[in-house]
């Protein structure tokens, strides 16, 4: 009888997590669950909208930038950016870059692939573009639409605008750069991969959070020579100290391959920190790319997407899944027989859960 009970309460307790899951997504349901196109004709731009199969409360925004003749499609594949946002139950945003004349601004789901690889073999990012007039890039000033992409979310989701981080990789990642320097006011962290921006001009009115990495290797962006003087510049800047000598950063040895020199004290809960992998050419640290050019690397090698994600975190307050879990009850619970019970809730992330299959909405 005892085990009956505690049964019914463990069911009572699913329950009202489902409940309180549908509660969090309804703000947000006009777009369903999945990767969808958004346009904004006003502007003459889109974006990938990547959306949870929950929400986390007061949700927060990741926007994410893609490399040169990349596409925000071979970015999300790269990074495993969508299965970042459904684990987190936060919004993500991937804009389009443009060509070298700006012709594509609403180009629709294949903007930034090739002729050769359009539809499924775009949106799973098997083939770039080459590296000329046709290749998608940013453009840093001339692409400070992000305001409007910022709005549109308030606007039209149910993200916490105090919650709004960056991360890119190469060309994104210089254009995260530049971001951090002229979108504070915008966006609170920034997490830069493999591209950096050392010309930097920066309005420090907003106190901002930065975590960045390059391989020592990188034979494209070549940022290994110049992005832990960023990092310092920004420190510096934010006015944030280290826990060594003198408010001098400490640098831990994450894993066998990488390695993280940190700034932790700074204004407002913020930090600067800034990562090499030895040895890691120009790709994202942990990850392999879709079109199969990476070498394969020990797995020692910090997973960046991820780890970016973790540090946002800390700047979320609790806004995030299964925050605060596992209640007294459902130990209760766990503890009333042995084996302990088994779970069929989220079975979407309990089974490794993938992104859903691309959708578009016009």
């Amino acid at each position: 009888m005892a085990l009956e009970l505690m049964a019914l309460i463990a069911r009572i307790v699913a329950m009202a997590g489902t409940a309180a899951a549908l509660q969090h997504r309804s703000p947000c349901l006009r777009y369903p669950p999945g990767v969808h196109v958004v346009p904004l004709p006003e502007i003459q731009r889109q974006f990938l909208l990547s959306v949870p199969v929950e929400f986390a409360r007061e949700v927060p925004l990741v926007l994410g930038f893609h490399g040169f003749s990349d596409s925000p499609w071979y970015f999300n594949a790269f990074s495993d950016f969508s299965k970042h946002i459904n684990r987190y139950g936060w919004l993500g945003i991937l804009p389009f870059g443009l060509d070298e004349h700006g012709t594509n601004g609403l180009g629709g789901v294949n903007a930034c692939c090739p002729d050769d690889c359009l539809d499924d073999c775009c949106t799973k990012g098997l083939h770039l573009r080459q590296k000329n007039e046709t290749a998608c890039r940013w453009s840093n000033a001339k692409d400070m639409f992000i305001e409007e992409i910022v709005k549109w979310a308030g606007e039209n989701t149910c993200i916490d605008q105090s919650k709004v981080f960056a991360t890119g990789f190469s060309n994104g990642g210089v254009f995260t750069n530049y971001l951090a320097c002229h979108a504070g006011h915008l966006i609170r962290a920034f997490a830069p991969i493999s591209g950096d921006n050392p010309a930097l001009d920066c309005d420090v009115s907003h106190p901002i959070s930065y975590v960045s990495i390059c391989g020592t290797a990188d034979d494209e962006a070549m940022c290994q020579y110049s992005f832990e003087d960023t990092a310092e510049s920004l420190s510096k800047l934010h006015n944030c100290a280290g826990a060594g000598p003198a408010g001098a950063p400490v640098t831990f040895q994450r894993s066998a391959t990488t390695s993280c020199k940190v700034w932790d004290a700074c204004p407002q809960q913020n930090f600067v920190e800034v990562c090499r992998t030895e040895g890691l050419s120009h790709d994202i640290s942990g990850h392999l790319r879709p079109d199969s050019t990476s070498y394969l690397r020990p797995g020692s090698d910090l997973d960046f997407a991820e780890y970016a994600f973790q540090k946002f975190s800390l700047l979320a307050n609790g806004s995030m899944l299964f925050w605060g879990e596992p209640t007294d009850e459902q130990l209760r619970y766990k503890e009333s027989q042995w084996p302990p019970p088994p779970h069929q809730d989220h079975i979407y992330l309990r089974n490794s859960y993938q992104a859903p299959s691309a959708s578009t909405l016009s």
